[in-house]
């Protein structure tokens, strides 16, 4: 078995920016325990997390491929805000092309995990549960409030940015690394902030 996060990588500037928030933030609390970078654990808005099987990975990275190619959707920030567990980040716009995005990664991983006990979808954050963000810092609760006024003033107005890719990674049990398994570029490019289609996900191959 494998835990796997499935998460849209922001583009530029967003991309950039939150990089630049998370490293402010633990330029003040340097025991941050969620350093956002380029490379080891870059910005990202997870659509879903759960354990699946290795052997159901190429029929999970066959139909991301599918999904990546019809359209993937803006990233629309909302505000910088404290979560649970000292968690500092951007919230996310639950957007109607982003919930059906996340329907459908919800239906792939229920495919892959047909058989095993328990939960269909290995997690209880789904559908009005699921709450998009993409996480800057993890600190101790008495420093959330600075943490969040530095993510606030280091974003400024930060600006919806298009999805670069939708990528599979490997974070292990205990989120303590990112190892991507597979990575699909954004096939279409359209205006930022133009009407993306909404409705049925693309059929997909059993």
């Amino acid at each position: 078995m494998v835990r796997v996060d499935f998460a849209l990588i922001p583009g530029e500037p967003m991309f950039g920016e939150v990089i630049t928030a998370s490293q402010a933030i633990t330029d003040e609390f340097c025991y941050n325990e969620n350093v956002i970078d380029a490379e080891c654990f870059p910005p990202h808005l997870s659509l879903h997390i759960c354990t699946l099987p290795w052997a159901a990975l190429g029929q999970v990275t066959a139909k991301l491929k599918v999904l990546a190619a019809a359209a993937l959707p803006d990233i629309t920030p909302v505000t910088v805000e404290r979560a649970n567990g000292g968690y500092v980040m951007l919230s996310i716009e639950r957007t109607p092309v982003l919930m059906d995005l996340h329907e459908a990664v919800l239906a792939v991983a229920a495919r892959a995990r047909d058989g095993l006990d328990g939960d269909p979808y290995g997690s209880p954050w789904i559908r009005s549960s699921f709450t998009p963000h993409i996480s800057l810092a993890k600190i101790d609760r008495d420093d959330q409030a600075e943490a969040t006024a530095i993510g606030l003033r280091t974003l400024g107005e930060c600006l919806t940015a298009r999805s670069r890719t939708l990528d599979l990674c490997d974070i292990g049990e205990h989120s303590q690394r990112w190892d991507i398994l597979a990575s699909f570029p954004a096939a279409e490019q359209m205006p930022i902030g133009a009407a993306q289609p909404g409705g049925p996900i693309p059929v997909m191959p059993a």
